[in-house]
This record gives structure tokens, C-alpha cells and sequence, in this order.
């Protein structure tokens, strides 16, 4: 055998059948790379979840919010836990600072 018999054996040996002709592998490629940039233009134009967003309330604002909103729940669950739950006379009295000095002093037991 010669050595360009060989590289026949070779080539046909190594060739599938399901391998693209010399034109058609540069028209699939084509083809895979338009799609892949329709499909880019089409997320772009789409708001992602990742995407910066413009933000109306500030962050710092946005803590501020909680922060008061916390305060303000914890003040409305003693006043509904003292005056509805605790059979408390008058809700406003949770607010004063002589009722918590009351509370202060009978838990150090004055």
C-alpha cells in the first residue's frame, strides 16, 4: 500500500455521513448566528429581572420607611396589647414615660 492510498483509507474512514458539505456548514453557521442575534435583540428590548432599574424611593429613604414603619407598629401592638388584651383603661397611657418608670421600678422591685 502506498502512502496515498492510505490517506484515502484515512479519510474515508474518519468521513460520516451526517457531516455537512463544504457549503451548508458555512449556511448552518450563518443561519445559528442571526438567530443568536434576533434572539439578543429580543431580550434587550425586554426589561430583565437583572437589569438596572430606575429607582423612585432611594435607598436610604427606603430604610427610613421601615425603620418608621417598625416604630409605629411596635407602638400600635402596645397600645392595642395593653388597653384591648391587658384590659388596660386608656391606650394613650402607653406613651408616657411615668407608666414604662412604673413598670421599670416594679421589675427591679422598688
Amino acid at each position: 500500500m502506498t502512502s496515498e492510498e492510505q490517506k484515502n483509507e484515512t479519510k474515508v474512514f474518519n468521513k460520516s455521513e451526517n457531516e455537512p458539505k463544504e457549503g451548508q456548514d458555512t449556511n448552518n453557521r450563518k443561519k445559528r448566528r442571526e438567530a443568536k442575534e434576533a434572539k439578543k435583540k429580543e431580550t434587550e428590548k425586554k426589561p430583565g429581572f437583572f437589569k438596572r432599574r430606575i429607582r423612585f424611593i432611594p435607598v436610604w429613604l427606603r430604610v427610613i420607611l421601615v425603620a418608621a414603619l417598625c416604630v409605629g407598629a411596635f407602638i400600635f401592638g402596645l397600645s392595642f396589647g395593653y388597653a384591648t388584651l391587658g384590659e388596660g383603661e386608656d391606650p394613650s397611657v402607653v406613651r408616657d414615660l411615668e407608666f414604662w418608670e412604673n413598670i421599670w421600678d416594679y421589675i427591679q422591685g422598688k
